[in-house]
C-alpha cells in the first residue's frame, strides 16, 4: 500500500506544479517501501536527500513563479517554505545511524499535505488566470 496517493484534490491547476507533486509522491513511496524493506541507512539517507533535493528545486519553481506573476501573498508562501526548512533540519541534525527515517518521513508528508492543501490551493486559481493571459 502506497505512503501517499495523488488524487485531483491535491491539484493546483498548475500543469508543471502538479507534475511536481506527483514526483514526489513517487519519491515518498519510494522512500517508504525502502523503509519497509530494512534498506540501510546509507542508502535511505542518500533517498531522503534526494527528496529535500528536490523539494527546494519544487520551492524554487513555485517562488519563481508567484514573483515572475506578481502574486500578492508570494512572502507569506516563502516564509512558509523557510519554516519548512528549519523544522526539517532539526531532525537532520543527529548523526546518519540516530535518524529515524519514518518520523521524518510522517513530518514531511503532513507538512506537505497541509501546505498543498492551503498554501499551494490558495495561488493555483491566481497563477492559473494570470499564466493563461
Amino acid at each position: 500500500m502506497p505512503f501517499l496517493n495523488w488524487d485531483e484534490s491535491l491539484a493546483t491547476g498548475i500543469p508543471e506544479v502538479d507534475i511536481q507533486h506527483k514526483k514526489l509522491i513517487n519519491m515518498f513511496n519510494a522512500i517508504y517501501d525502502a523503509i519497509r524493506l530494512n534498506v540501510d541507512k546509507k542508502a535511505l539517507k542518500e533517498a531522503l536527500d534526494s527528496l529535500i533535493n528536490y523539494f527546494e528545486k519544487h520551492f524554487a519553481l513555485e517562488e519563481e513563479l508567484m514573483e515572475k506573476y506578481e502574486y500578492p501573498e508570494a512572502h507569506i508562501h516563502k516564509e512558509e517554505h523557510k519554516k519548512f526548512k528549519e523544522n526539517l533540519n532539526k531532525f537532520l541534525k543527529n548523526p546518519e545511524e540516530e535518524i529515524n527515517f519514518l518520523e521524518i518521513l510522517k513530518f514531511l508528508k503532513n507538512w506537505w499535505l497541509n501546505h498543498i492543501l492551503t498554501m499551494d490551493k490558495k495561488y493555483g486559481p491566481f497563477l492559473g488566470i494570470k499564466i493563461k493571459k
